[in-house]
């Protein structure tokens, strides 16, 4: 009768073991879903983001080129800038370190050109002011002519080709840096 009961036991102990592996293994498989799933999530984000700050780039051109002289005021275009601030600062709130490597790279890249496009239209906007030694005032009126509308149209331009260039490549799910900045070392000769 000894025989038996232990029998049982080993029974018992190999279910218990195949349970815990089956577990384990829905465990893993439902944390590989969720990275995927967060992975997908950011792309989709940076995709997004990148069509949103070409709407403000292109409606903060058309403002420039189609406003009389003397009728845009500061207002008029930070309310743009504002929403490409508000867009660097959701990019931000999204965890790179929880990012596979490939698309942690694409996420700096792309987040770095956000910041760098927020910084040129910025420029160019100031570079409307009549006074740029005071504090920016929401109704001041910018300075607009044949010259500053041109400069700013370039700027635009400029700004527009980063982002579509980055949502083109991230669409095709290519990496923005060695189609970018790798290049562009290259062509400095700074390898």
């Amino acid at each position: 009768m000894s025989e038996k009961p232990k029998k049982w036991n080993d029974y018992a102990a190999l279910l218990i073991s195949v349970v815990s592996i089956l577990i384990s293994g829905v465990g893993l498989m439902y944390q590989w879903q969720q990275s995927e799933r967060y992975s997908d999530n950011t792309h989709q984000v940076l995709v997004n983001s990148a069509k949103l700050a070409t709407y403000d780039v292109d409606l903060m051109n058309y403002k420039v080129s189609n406003m009389p002289v003397g009728s845009m005021d500061y207002a008029q275009l930070d309310l743009q800038l504002d929403s490409l601030k508000q867009n660097l600062e959701t990019i931000k709130s999204i965890d790179p370190t929880t990012l596979p490597k490939f698309d942690a790279i694409n996420y700096q890249v792309y987040r770095q050109d956000l910041n760098t496009v927020i910084t040129m239209m910025e420029s160019y906007v100031s570079d409307m002011r009549y006074d740029k030694s005071k504090p920016v005032n929401e109704s001041e009126t910018l300075h607009l002519d044949m010259g500053t509308r041109t400069n700013f149209q370039q700027g635009s331009t400029a700004s527009k080709e980063v982002l579509q260039r980055d949502k083109d490549l991230l669409h095709k799910g290519e990496n923005l840096y060695n189609r970018t900045y790798k290049e562009a070392i290259k062509e400095m000769g700074a390898d």
